[in-house]
């Protein structure tokens, strides 16, 4: 385990952490003694409202690497992905940044595992709210590994807070199939801690949450009847719905399609929104859509209604190119998606065509529900299109549907179409991608240096 993490760790725990919001008709506090820790309800609200705060930072963080990494999102100037020089380690341009969140994650996980660390440990209170900080706390830290895992293979498991900075010595990094299991645990925990309820506050961590990221694992772990289970739990549930026009779940917080939403405001804004507005519009315009993703888009036939995802660049002329709608609130109050319904429908659709008898018809209408609301044509249902041919129409609505929320570098990878899509010949690709060794991002090179623990892929050593 990185020594790095563990003294930046130890310092938080002393410090403790910073409140962003109400819960519970509590008033929210900056900090709660360091000795101890979390030693009443009052102090384990405030420690799980710090949790959230860190992920919101990780999640921001995180999401800026996995849309670049693919091909909906280029550099502004270069016009190029992140991952591109990434890969390119022989020839000295190895990135020695955060990457995609590894610093910011084991920073989560650790308030995390302090969280259910102490609040395991009080008996002067009991019940329904001490499960509720408890199964929030598990999804979070399963949300954490899952994201490490998808994103740098196998990496070292922490289930305890760190005390000192000799306290996590020797813990290695896992496979990626051991990380998974790890967040299977803690969501399995989870949904046996939080109440099966109406949901009704989106922005905080519920057992609907919990089952559609136990949708999501079972997709990347191909158990495809799991999935196919799970989804439909959120597909069922008439709280959630689609919301009449695509805007409409980026443009107002908590719209009846989240499941799963990191709210930010003026008054505590999460930055990373800087990357994709204008300088006009108060960002840095570092990152914006990939001119071939644009077109798609903009496309009535193929992207619809999705053309909202879009903004000009010069309302005047669009030949100068496009940014991202989705993040371009200028006060800073733009949400992280983390998990909403419409992910949902695509996951069941995918999971229903790869089990052990695909179910074409049905596949085909969850596809349907995401292109209508596209307002482009409709699958003919009962559809004779085959099963190859609707796995290709996934991955597409995935790709506009899910345009800038992290998916589609994943998407590409855990089905092994890396070569195809990301490692062609054309400009801004990379022929790297033909080798699956490189399909998981580096551990920042800061990390290993620090951390004689952690074993960096062979391919970037």
């Amino acid at each position: 385990m990185t020594k790095y993490l563990k003294i930046y760790s130890v310092i938080i725990l002393a410090a403790l952490w910073i409140s962003c919001e109400d819960w519970l008709d509590t008033t929210p506090e900056t900090s709660v003694p360091d000795t101890g820790v979390i030693t009443n309800e009052k102090s384990a609200i405030v420690a799980l409202t710090g949790v959230y705060d860190a992920l919101t930072g990780a999640e921001g963080t995180a999401l800026v690497a996995w849309n670049s990494a693919a091909d909906n999102v280029v550099g502004a100037t270069s016009g190029q992905s992140i991952i591109v020089p990434i890969l390119k380690v022989g020839s000295g341009a190895f990135d020695p940044s955060e990457g995609g969140g590894y610093v910011r994650y084991y920073q989560v996980i650790n308030r995390a595992n302090s969280v259910i660390y102490y609040v395991n440990g009080l008996d002067n209170f009991t019940g329904d709210n001490k499960n509720r900080i408890l199964g929030e706390a598990y999804f979070i830290r399963a949300l954490s590994y899952i994201a490490l895992g998808k994103t740098y293979g196998g990496v070292p498991v922490v289930t305890k807070p760190s005390s000192s900075p000799d306290s996590q010595d020797g813990i290695k990094n896992i496979s990626r199939e051991e990380t998974f299991k790890q967040a299977q645990s803690d969501l399995d925990e989870a949904e046996s801690l939080l109440a099966d309820v109406t949901l009704s506050n989106r922005g905080r961590a519920s057992i609907w949450s919990v089952r559609a990221l136990k949708a999501r694992l079972y997709l990347f772990t191909e158990k495809w009847d799991k999935a196919e289970e799970y989804a439909t739990k959120l597909i069922d549930n008439t709280s959630i719905q689609l919301t009449t026009t695509l805007s409409d779940f980026f443009a107002k917080q908590l719209s009846s399609e989240a499941i799963f939403e990191l709210v930010s405001s003026s008054a505590d804004r999460n930055g990373f929104y800087t990357y994709y507005l204008s300088s006009p519009r108060g960002g840095r315009l570092d990152y914006v859509p990939n001119a071939d993703l644009s077109t798609l888009l903009n496309d009535p036939t193929i992207g619809g209604k999705r053309s909202d995802l879009l903004i000009p660049l010069d309302d005047a002329d669009p030949s100068k190119g496009y940014a991202i709608r989705e993040y371009d609130k200028q006060d800073g109050s733009s949400s992280i998606h983390v998990l909403r319904l419409a992910e949902q429908y695509l996951i069941r659709a995918e999971a229903r065509l790869k089990k052990a008898s695909p179910d074409k018809n049905g596949a085909a209408a969850d596809i349907n529900e995401i292109k209508g609301r596209a307002g482009i044509t409709l699958l003919d249902i009962p559809t004779s299109l085959p099963v190859d041919d609707l796995l290709q129409t996934i991955e597409d609505e995935r790709r506009y549907e899910l345009a800038f929320e992290g998916h589609r570098y994943f998407d590409i990878i855990r089905t092994g179409r890396a070569p195809e899509v990301f490692g062609n010949d054309k400009p801004g690709y990379n022929p790297n991608y033909r080798d699956s060794r490189y399909w998981v991002f580096p551990f920042p090179q800061s990390v290993i240096f620090a951390d004689s623990d952690l074993t960096q892929p062979e391919v970037y050593q």
